[in-house]
């Protein structure tokens, strides 16, 4: 769906009907690993769909502004959707634009923000994210691979199953046993740390 120039996603097979906000993958990803960059799924799935980078592009482009960003995004974002996915591909780029999502998500109590960040990582962003994950609307994920350290005290973390660290809830949707995050909602609420497989 595009609005004022700016795509939202309208779910998918994996989050079900969540909308959501995405950028381009690997460029707008200060705390992305070597291995994180290897493996990343946003990027396979741009390269196979040229439009879909397009419109993750136009999306970055449209947060040169920031202050119209956040004015476009609290009028766009259906007041009766559930939950919005932060990011199903890009992440968290610089602080203002952090900063720029805590406006936005505190303009919606109603509803469940989440996302899954390696910005964690930039020392730079992470006062800025402490700030966005304390929204009690808010849940932010500390994306690690088994290269990376593990996220400050207190983060919830999303594992890759291929960690030997990995703690927490096999994800439902990818073991089969939910057919999507809004089914699940496990990711939305307070609660612990999450496993994903490599995909």
């Amino acid at each position: 769906m595009r609005l004022f120039g700016i795509s939202l996603g309208l779910g998918n097979a994996k989050i079900g009907d969540a909308f959501s906000f995405s950028l381009p993958s690997i460029q707008t990803c200060p705390g992305a690993s070597k291995w994180c960059k290897r493996h990343c799924y946003a990027y396979r799935y741009e390269k196979r769909r040229p439009t879909c980078r397009s419109a993750y592009e136009l999306n970055l482009a449209k947060t040169a502004d920031l202050d119209e960003f956040v004015r476009v995004m609290v009028g766009t974002i259906p007041r009766i959707v559930p939950a919005f996915r932060i990011h199903v591909g890009g992440d968290f780029h610089s602080v203002e634009y952090v900063r720029a999502w805590t406006r936005i998500a505190a303009s919606f109590p109603q509803v469940r923000f989440w996302a899954y960040t390696r910005s964690w990582a930039a020392p730079d962003l992470l006062p800025a994210l402490e700030e966005l994950r304390d929204l009690p609307n808010v849940e932010l994920f500390a994306s690690c691979d088994q290269t990376m350290p593990l996220p400050p005290a207190g983060w919830r973390i999303a594992f890759i199953d291929t960690d030997p660290r990995a703690r927490g809830l096999a994800c439902p949707q990818q073991e089969g046993s939910l057919p999507d995050c809004l089914a699940c909602t496990y990711c939305f609420k307070r609660g612990g740390h999450v496993i994903f497989k490599t995909h």
